[in-house]
């Protein structure tokens, strides 16, 4: 039987309801389900379900949809996300949409398409230490608990850049510019463009703007704490300490998450508006 992955979160009420109808439902279509629970911190994940699912169908925000993005980076396996958050720019149907539109999406209907968003790779030199992580949304580094500024010190293509002093820095994709980049005031890109933004947050000078960078480009921050430990962090989820000098690299990943559209490609435009103007004409004159 052909198979598709279910990933919820059993801490969020309402996907769980969710779940045995999806399933069922699923059944009906001929497809077998397999079921990962992202609150069970030790369930296992085994690849080969993910290679043998035809596509993945997330019930939860986009804070699920990132936790997809990780399992399925190497695999390319299509996301098709259900907003169970609150805005859902990277979901891409509501609830109550589900069961009249999943046959379109299960059947290839020739008004599907493929979403392909670029991730960013960091390389940590943490002392002697090395860590590698991916990122769909943004790569962060920042003061960790005294609220006291860090420095750090900007690489661009190995051109020194510059110093900024504050709470840290942010380096995001274009999916990742309505994250915390547009939090700390910097500007939205739409997904297709091929870029990443370099954004401080809470600069010490008024002068240290937001910066749009080729996604092609190396990146290099060392920061300086100084007594205290920095945090890194990947798409606010996979977190570690940065010791005082410790060097984040960060380059276009290899790897893409790839998302299962219906909706028009000018959809993007109608979330960030948050629908406020729907009631308006929306033909030209």
């Amino acid at each position: 039987m052909k198979k598709i992955t279910l990933l919820y979160a059993e801490s969020q009420p309402e996907t769980l309801q969710l779940v045995p109808h999806l399933s069922k439902l699923l059944q009906h279509y001929g497809y077998e389900s397999y079921l990962i629970n992202i609150t069970d911190k030790e369930q296992p994940i085994l690849d080969s379900e993910l290679k043998a699912s035809k596509m993945m169908i997330v019930l939860g925000g986009d804070g699920s949809i990132l936790h997809a993005a990780h399992l399925e980076q190497a695999q390319g396996t299509p996301i098709l996300g259900i907003n169970f958050g609150r805005v859902g720019y990277l979901t891409e149907l509501e609830p109550d949409e589900l069961e009249q539109e999943l046959p379109y999406y299960l059947n290839g209907d020739k008004s599907i398409w493929i979403d392909e968003r670029s991730m960013l790779q960091a390389t940590i030199a943490n002392g002697e230490e090395q860590q590698e992580f991916q990122a769909l949304n943004d790569i962060m580094i920042a003061r960790g608990t005294w609220p006291r500024g860090v420095y750090v010190r900007t690489w661009i293509d190995e051109l020194f850049f510059d110093t900024f002093y504050g709470d840290g820095l942010i380096l995001s994709t274009a999916t990742g510019s309505t994250a915390y980049n547009i939090s700390v005031g910097g500007p939205i890109l739409h997904p297709k463009i091929e870029g990443c933004i370099l954004t401080p947050i809470a600069p010490h000078l008024a002068s240290n703007r937001a910066v749009v960078i080729p996604l092609q480009s190396t990146i290099q921050l060392q920061i300086a704490t100084n007594s205290q430990d920095g945090v890194f962090s990947a798409d606010g989820q996979w977190n570690c300490e940065l010791k005082d000098g410790a060097v984040v690299t960060i380059q276009k990943s290899p790897n893409i998450t790839r998302f299962i559209r219906r909706k028009p490609r000018t959809h993007f435009y109608q979330v960030i508006r948050g629908h406020q103007n729907d009631g308006e004409d929306k033909t030209l004159s």
